[in-house]
């Protein structure tokens, strides 16, 4: 995001810019190609929809109705309307992104089977929504820091003593059971 403001600082710039100028911007991120198409495309919408680009009538409709605008959008899911409900909008839904729903699969909040599309609505139902902002940075954090993926330091884990992962204590305990 800081990338693609440096170079293009307002999003008017960035809806009339060539699409090879917001890829490069946005080229850490992964599939630029195909987000500064997405990115273009939803700032042009947004313009001819509203007469200007800017999400400012969102912030009058329920959340319900937001979410449903949002999966509209070209390459816009889940996670990112969650992202632009919860960091945007200030609205307390939880986008669910690799390490919120493998952290959270380890921790046995939802099961092993569960997507991360069907982890949205049954994370949404245990968190309270005044706990829907740390929840979703600590989860990320954590599963940066300690529970990766392939290698999860379960020595280093603060939450070992109740994880039911087989390398957390509790999961320990109950391999020997």
């Amino acid at each position: 995001m800081e990338r693609l403001r440096s170079v293009l600082p307002r999003w008017d710039r960035v809806a009339d810019a060539p699409l090879a100028t917001i890829a490069a911007a946005i080229r850490p991120a992964g599939l630029h190609h195909q987000k500064a198409r997405s990115i273009r495309a939803i700032l042009r919408r947004i313009r001819a929809e509203r007469g200007r680009v800017g999400l400012d009538f969102l912030r009058r409709w329920p959340t319900g109705r937001i979410k449903e605008y949002l999966l509209s959008l070209p390459g816009v899911g889940p996670k990112t309307a969650a992202c632009v409900l919860l960091f945007s909008l200030r609205r307390p839904v939880l986008p669910v992104d690799t390490h919120v729903h493998r952290v959270s699969r380890r921790l046995g909040l939802i099961g092993p089977r569960v997507s991360a599309e069907q982890a949205h609505d049954l994370l949404a139902a245990l968190v309270p929504p005044a706990k829907v902002y740390a929840f979703h940075v600590l989860l990320i954090e954590h599963g940066r820091k300690v529970c990766h993926a392939r290698r999860p330091e379960c020595s280093a884990c603060v939450l070992s003593d109740v994880c039911p992962c087989e390398g957390g204590a509790a999961g320990a305990a109950a391999a020997k059971l």
